[in-house]
């Protein structure tokens, strides 16, 4: 499974995409929590899935990559 998607990155490893089914209410939970987010990214179909993971969301985004 791949589809476009737009990743939102907070510092300390905390994120969430577009894939989330409640994305509106997970993002405005998150930035009351932990303030403006340090990364808005759009990330294309394809980019950064892993194929064949245990779940339709394996994405690369970890704490590492968040960091960069």
């Amino acid at each position: 499974m791949s589809e476009d998607r737009i990743f939102v990155g907070w510092p300390g490893g905390f994120f969430v995409t577009t894939l989330d089914p409640d994305f509106r209410k997970a993002f405005q939970d998150m930035v009351a929590d932990l303030g403006p987010p340090s990364v808005v990214e759009f990330r294309a179909a394809g980019e950064g899935w892993f194929e064949g993971g245990d779940d339709d969301f394996s994405e690369v985004d970890d704490v590492t990559e968040i960091a960069e």
